[in-house]
């Protein structure tokens, strides 16, 4: 029993992580792509990658995915932003 209840809370850790940007689908909306949405989508997908990067290292520390529990977590923006200008340029 105590063996389901770990597994149980791993998925449950490792399902509350952030999800990488490279993985996150464009939503299609109407709306003109700005310059400012082109901006804004290559701040949040660097933030994104950020919060990626420390839910994984914090649920391998402590079990935790500490980025998306503070709020580091951009998937809504991002789809948003992507249905609207594409994929960020890099």
């Amino acid at each position: 029993m105590k063996r389901f209840a770990l597994t149980v809370a791993v998925f449950v850790c490792i399902a509350g992580c952030a999800t990488p940007p490279d993985k996150i689908a464009g939503v299609p909306n109407a709306g003109p792509c700005t310059q400012a949405d082109k901006e804004r989508l290559a701040t949040l997908t660097n933030q994104q990658n950020k919060a990626a990067n420390g839910d994984a290292l914090g649920v391998f520390l402590i079990g935790v995915p500490v980025a998306s529990m503070s709020g580091g977590d951009h998937e809504t923006e991002i789809a948003v932003l992507k249905g609207r200008c594409g994929p960020p340029k890099t």
